[in-house]
């Protein structure tokens, strides 16, 4: 089942690049992937200042994550992801998925959008600073072994669901997507 969802999430990243490749033919993978995360970064801080303070604390069901909840897996994930391709952590992140998960699950909800940002911008830095050796590489997504090239369109597929979340999270909060207005 988790793999399934994995090549499904990897095939709808594909799909969604397809437009910026065809228009930009001469760009290269790791450009696509730099503009992708800048597009999502855009996304994600445009939500977070969307919602209300309240708002973040709302949730679809019991057990399932907060909008809050979301906004700071993804600023988990942009600190922690590239540490698997060589990129150490910002300054400020605590070390380990969960220890950064319980900092930033503590922020306050300017914090976050400041923090999302910043967050957004050491995944583009990681992706933008890597030479196509280093790409090569191996890594580990979640006991996987993958180049660091595939590793970073499957956390990028990763990223696409979140955004998926937050844009469901907005609609049902009657939230309109700064984008789309």
């Amino acid at each position: 089942m988790r793999r399934n969802t994995l090549r499904i999430s990897i095939a709808m990243a594909a799909a969604l690049c397809l437009p910026t490749l065809a228009s930009a033919q001469s760009s290269s993978l790791q450009a696509v992937q730099v503009a992708d995360v800048q597009t999502m970064k855009d996304k994600f801080v445009g939500l977070a200042e969307a919602f209300t303070a309240a708002q973040y604390d709302w949730r679809p069901m019991e057990g399932v994550r907060s909008v809050k909840d979301v906004l700071a897996l993804i600023i988990t994930e942009c600190h922690q992801m590239p540490v698997a391709w060589g990129v150490p952590a910002p300054s400020g992140a605590a070390a380990g998925f969960g220890p950064e998960m319980q900092r930033t699950g503590a922020l306050s909800r300017a914090q976050i959008i400041r923090e999302l940002g910043t967050a957004c911008d050491h995944m583009i830095n990681a992706v933008r600073g890597m030479t196509e050796a280093q790409r090569s590489a191996d890594s580990q997504y979640f006991g996987r072994s993958m180049p660091i090239s595939a590793n970073i369109m499957t956390a990028t597929a990763d990223m696409h669901e979140h955004l998926g979340q937050l844009i469901a999270y907005a609609r049902t909060n009657e939230v309109v997507p700064p984008w789309s207005r």
